[in-house]
């Protein structure tokens, strides 16, 4: 079996791991898209991105810690580090948790940035307590369209 062969399994695995940080969060599958208020844009990745990071992230990790991390793959015809790659049931399993927890990050990292720009954004508009309970209860992207609306009004 070539090497990319379980470099493909893996990083398959790890954008499994992306499409169920798409599917817990609350998120869910929006495409990529930018939100901007004011000077602030923030790059929203989207499922394609946690799909991207997901497979990333299990690349990574099987390759810094996974059965065959000191396998040689370059400058070595015979010997020591040159025998077959496999990939092992483990190895999928931590795959698809490693694309879950990479993706995770994604999501929360542009969600603190939501959420941070929500709240000076809102703290520069017009109180409301209306608004106020609205942005108690919503999702970081929610939080943001309604402190923008805010604002502009």
């Amino acid at each position: 079996m070539s090497m990319l062969m379980p470099i493909g399994i893996i990083m398959a695995s790890g954008a499994v791991g992306g499409i169920v940080n798409a599917l817990v969060s609350d998120n869910g599958f929006i495409r990529p898209s930018e939100e901007t208020t004011g000077e602030v844009t923030i790059i929203r990745p989207g499922f394609a991105g946690n799909i991207l990071l997901g497979a990333v992230a299990a690349f990574i990790s099987w390759g810094l810690y996974g059965a065959f991390s000191n396998a040689v793959i370059w400058g070595a015809n015979s010997g020591m580090g040159t025998e077959e790659i496999t990939v092992s049931i483990a190895s999928i399993a931590g795959a698809v948790l490693v694309g879950i927890g990479g993706a995770r990050w994604l999501t929360n990292e542009v969600d603190k940035k939501l959420l941070r720009t929500a709240a000076v954004t809102a703290a520069a508009a017009n109180a409301s307590s209306d608004d106020s309970r609205k942005i108690a209860r919503a999702t970081p992207a929610q939080a943001f369209n309604i402190a923008k609306k805010m604002y502009k009004e």
